[in-house]
């Protein structure tokens, strides 16, 4: 983005927008040659986006700058997700940004980086706001936001509750499987309560590989399918035996498998 500005042009830019530097900015755009004008326009909003520079946002947006709808891996977008901040989602909110038209296979989407740092503030605002949960998806390495509640810095059962109360159904979620895997009991209980699929049985080999007697217990309790096998063929008794836990081995065999 807006490489065809110029490196001074660019490091004003960084400088101006640091310092929150909105006169400096304005005058900076207005001495630009207007068909260099949008490009300079989209540049500065994406630094100010990520120096959470809440005027000159405001500037930019009544200056006519707008995120395409649908966008992917669009850089101001980026920058807004890194920010981390609440501030900034209110004003793009304010200057009407479509919580769910923009996606990126860096960071999935602004609901799934509020997840991965636990950062519950963010996530409610964006839920309030019609950030739909059932459209968001994660990444380079497909942390979805259930995941990333449980997986990321800071896990946040209070994430996933949001989620569930704006209209979340889990869908082929894997957020059950990741609670089990972690022993997050309070995180397992809360989502298979509220409709986790215990078909997606893929999760119990990774359950009694990890030796997880109070998961497994738990997901027995519920009827989940002990007969899952993996794609090589490997059964949950083997799992549970790699995992040696020899409570885990027995609560398998006792739920219907025999030795092998």
């Amino acid at each position: 983005m807006g490489s065809s500005l110029g490196r001074h042009v660019h490091e004003k830019v960084e400088t101006d927008t640091t310092s929150g530097d909105l006169q400096a900015i304005r005058d900076l755009h207005q001495s630009t040659d207007s068909k260099k004008q949008p490009s300079l326009l989209a540049h500065i909003a994406a630094r100010a986006a990520g120096k959470a520079q809440l005027e000159i946002l405001d500037w930019v947006f009544s200056e006519g700058f707008r995120v395409a709808p649908g966008s992917l891996n669009n850089e101001f977008y980026h920058q807004a997700c890194y920010a981390q901040s609440l501030a900034v989602w209110k004003t793009l909110v304010k200057n009407g940004l479509d919580l769910n038209g923009h996606h990126s296979e860096v960071v999935g989407d602004a609901l799934s980086l509020a997840a991965y740092y636990g950062n519950v503030e963010i996530a409610r605002f964006l839920l309030e706001n019609g950030q739909d949960p059932n459209e968001a998806w994660g990444g380079y390495d497909d942390l979805e936001p259930g995941v990333a509640a449980l997986a990321g810095k800071k896990p946040s059962v209070e994430i996933l509750w949001l989620m569930l109360q704006h209209g979340w159904r889990q869908g082929r979620s894997a957020a059950h499987i990741a609670a089990a895997e972690l022993g997050n009991m309070e995180a397992l209980e809360l989502l298979v309560e509220h409709g986790a699929d215990l078909e997606e049985a893929s999760g119990w080999w990774t359950n009694s590989y990890k030796g997880q007697r109070e998961p497994v217990m738990y997901l027995l309790g519920k009827g989940a399918n002990v007969h899952f096998r993996d794609e090589m063929g490997r059964s949950i008794l083997w799992a549970a035996k790699q995992g040696g836990n020899e409570e885990v081995v027995e609560l398998v065999k006792l739920a219907g498998l025999e030795d092998e």
